[in-house]
């Protein structure tokens, strides 16, 4: 019951942690301009509990505090690398969040690296038993898959119950599901209790690794006669078509994973007795890794010498290497001939250590893959090997990061390059293209009519992330609006009016009690009729009481919709 308690403590601050992330993100909250802080909190805040909660009664307290906090460390540096490395001074909230790729990676870490740590803590050694880490990594795997399956049967119950009181006219169950403040606490707290439900039934656990191991490793006989098949084949196919797919090395290492995982289904922690069939595919798979490696690796030569590093070779690269160790690991086995194929568990090991390894480097500025491949191509072009008309310079731009806008401006300067690079390397950074227009063409009435002050000086760019719908105009300047300047509202304080070239609607913009410029609504405007903006620009609009009034209901103001009705175009047809 202690634990429980501790698990659901632990939940609940989760959830409190992650809301308040989630507020002080949102628009005008404090970490909104801040992504180097916000990313690694962001990160920290949504995998460390999870940790914590599954070292409870297998670390002692002082060990669970001090491998949490030196997995802090890792998980923060990764995080604030990863915005870091995008090298803006301000983000918007979509460029707060961290990479998908960086948030997989701190995923796959902290999954590879826990059970190794819990496992070395219960034999208390540094290299713990491979049983040991069997039943770890698979303890966690399972508790994680079960608790996400339990998360999403609760929130099917709560909208199952939120539609059934709808059905009464009782919607208090639905909008309190739909509010943050419940969500956030109530998943992360769903989620504790199903790792403790979990946790406290290993029985579960168990029997259910029993039965998905079973099931599985059946499926391995089959995945060897195909890959066996296609190896067969290749000496007479050859390896042209192949290389025409152009995805060669991602089919290869795809196959390559999914024999390492059913293997390791039928090896389990390599105490099993094993049938006739799947001793015999064991060790047929374990020779098949290699010669489907060694493609993967060829294949990827060949894209890398053709075209240089990108992220992807990079990556691709990380999980050859990967292959490479298990297959000489599992072929060293079978060659040797050991009983019961013992040096399968040293490779699964080495190998973990070695994918800790390489996911810290690639998460680093170590081995970043946008870092490695700015360099790549960078090299390409200035040894001449890719002219400079070929040369993909908005990658550098939109795709290098920080490291490409780098490339770009070194480029720029080069005294020595071509002229050709500098220019193209001027147009990436965007130097030498055409300036945008001002976002206001005109102001109307005609006359002595001007903007109010402060309105074009007002930072539009920083409005647009709490309105989106904002006239193209005010947010890049570069298409034009025409400003009609009046007390369009009736309130007598003077208001903006803003119409886009071709657009179908007007813009009204207030000054707020703040002085700020703000989107009041908008106007939608009949289609091939000048007739309402020759009006408001001779001065000649007035306003008109709507033909229905608002409704008050719940709480809630309601405004009318109107039919689409035509009306005749003023002066149309003279």
């Amino acid at each position: 019951m202690n634990t429980f308690r501790i698990r659901a403590a632990i939940g609940l601050l989760q959830g409190i942690a992650l809301y308040a992330l989630y507020r002080a993100s949102d628009h005008d909250g404090w970490l909104s301009l801040h992504p180097l802080l916000f990313s690694p909190l962001l990160l920290a805040a949504a995998f460390l509990p999870l940790l914590c909660q599954t070292g409870l009664g297998v670390l002692r307290p002082a060990r669970l505090a001090a491998w949490l906090a030196g997995l802090a460390v890792v998980v923060v540096a990764i995080g604030a690398h990863d915005r870091w490395r995008v090298g803006l001074e301000h983000a918007a909230r979509a460029e707060l969040m961290p990479d998908a790729l960086t948030a997989l990676g701190v995923a796959l870490l902290l999954f590879i690296a826990w059970p190794l740590i819990l496992a070395g803590e219960s034999e208390r050694r540094w290299r713990a038993s491979y049983p040991a880490y069997f039943d770890a990594a698979w303890k966690l795997g399972l508790q994680l898959m079960l608790s996400g399956l339990f998360v999403g049967v609760f929130w099917l119950i709560l909208q199952l119950g939120a539609g059934l009181f709808s059905l009464v006219g009782i919607d208090g169950l639905r909008r309190l599901i739909g509010e943050a403040e419940f969500a956030i606490p109530a998943s992360t707290l769903a989620l504790s209790a199903g790792l403790h439900l979990s946790d406290v039934r290993p029985g579960i656990i168990q029997g259910l690794r029993s039965l998905l191991l079973t099931l599985l490793s059946w499926l391995l006989p089959l995945l060897v006669l195909l890959i066996a098949a296609f190896l067969s084949l290749l000496p007479f196919t050859g390896l042209d078509g192949l290389w025409k797919t152009g995805h060669a090395t991602m089919l290869l290492l795809g196959a390559s994973g999914l024999l390492i995982f059913l293997l390791n289904t039928a090896y389990q922690d390599g105490g099993e007795a094993h049938g006739r069939v799947i001793s015999l595919s064991l060790r047929v798979a374990c020779l098949l890794l290699a010669p489907l490696q060694a493609l993967a690796a060829y294949a990827l030569a060949l894209r890398v010498g053709q075209y240089g590093w990108s992220p992807d070779r990079v990556f691709a690269a990380c999980f050859v290497m990967l292959g490479v160790c298990y297959a000489a690991g599992y072929g060293w086995t079978v060659l040797r001939r050991q009983a019961g194929l013992s040096g399968v568990a040293c490779a699964n090991i080495g190998t973990a250590w070695l994918s800790l390894a390489l996911l810290a480097a690639v998460l680093t500025p170590l081995a970043d893959p946008v870092r490695i491949s700015v360099s790549s191509q960078l090299s390409r072009l200035q040894a001449g090997r890719v002219a400079a008309a070929r040369f993909d310079f908005d990658f550098l731009r939109y795709h290098g990061l920080r490291y490409g806008h780098a490339a770009l401006l070194r480029l720029k300067n080069d005294a020595g390059a071509d002229g050709a690079i500098r220019r193209k390397a001027g147009d990436a950074l965007g130097e030498n293209r055409p300036q945008p227009k001002p976002p206001v063409q005109a102001v109307h009435p005609r006359g002595p009519t001007a903007l109010p002050s402060g309105f074009l000086a007002q930072d539009w760019k920083q409005m647009s992330k709490r309105m989106a719908d904002l006239p193209s105009c005010l947010q890049d300047g570069r298409e034009e609006c025409d400003a009609y300047v009046g007390a369009y509202s009736g309130v007598g304080k003077q208001e903006v009016l803003l119409a886009e070239k071709g657009a179908s609607r007007l813009s009204l913009f207030q000054r707020d009690a703040q002085g700020l410029w703000t989107l009041a609504g908008t106007y939608d405007l009949p289609a091939a009729c000048p007739a309402p903006l020759d009006a408001l620009a001779a001065g000649h609009a007035r306003t008109a009481p709507p033909l229905l009034p608002d409704l008050e209901a719940g709480g809630l103001r309601l405004r009318p919709r109107y039919p689409y009705v035509a009306q005749p175009c003023p002066g149309a047809g003279k």
